[in-house]
């Protein structure tokens, strides 16, 4: 009987050895936790755009009266950095062509015509969908070509425009300019 009460003593301290060695301990949270933070600062919206270029006749010929003149303006890009989820609306303005010592100017009022190009955007950031639309001259204000919606953090778009220009047939020989103003708006 001793034998017995011996062995089940044994067996009943080596299950509690047993259980004491799996149990595990208690954890006991700290009474002042901290906090971790990560701050997402805001930055800008900005328009650039690419190089000045040149308008030329039909097959790249030199512009005459009564002809329409094309080209095209690249690199305009937006960035918008400013990390949220608010759209942005671009638009694009042009004065008149003039020429020093010359009476006549060109009209973009009459004539002009901006029609930008698909925007793609830059990989590796955020997101927008961009819509472009076609640009009459001669309204005020400035004239929406590119409106970003669906926008998620910081996101870059970029594209090309094909501008157009009727030359009156009364124009007189000259070099003329015109300023193109692209703009970006929160929107």
């Amino acid at each position: 009987m001793r034998k017995s009460s011996f062995a089940a003593l044994a067996l009943l301290g080596s299950v509690a050895l047993v259980g004491a060695a799996v149990t595990p301990a208690m954890a006991v949270d700290e009474t002042n936790p901290k906090t971790a933070t990560i701050a997402i600062a805001a930055g800008q919206l900005s328009i650039t755009s690419g190089p000045s270029f040149g308008l030329l006749g039909p097959s790249g010929a030199a512009a005459k009266p009564g002809t329409t003149v094309t080209g095209t303006a690249t690199g305009i890009t937006v960035t918008d950095e400013r990390a949220g989820t608010a759209g942005w609306i671009s638009s694009v303005s042009m004065a008149n062509f003039a020429s020093t010592g010359v009476s006549t100017t060109i009209s973009v009022a009459a004539a002009g015509t901006y029609i930008p190009q698909a925007a793609s955007q830059t990989a590796g950031m955020g997101s927008s969908t961009v819509a472009a639309g076609t640009v009459k001259f001669g309204t005020t204000p400035a004239l929406v070509q590119q409106t970003a919606t669906a926008v998620a953090g910081n996101n870059q778009s970029t594209w090309s425009a094909n501008l157009s220009v009727a030359i009156p047939a009364n124009t007189q020989a000259g070099n003329y300019t015109s300023v193109i103003t692209h703009s970006v708006v929160a929107g």
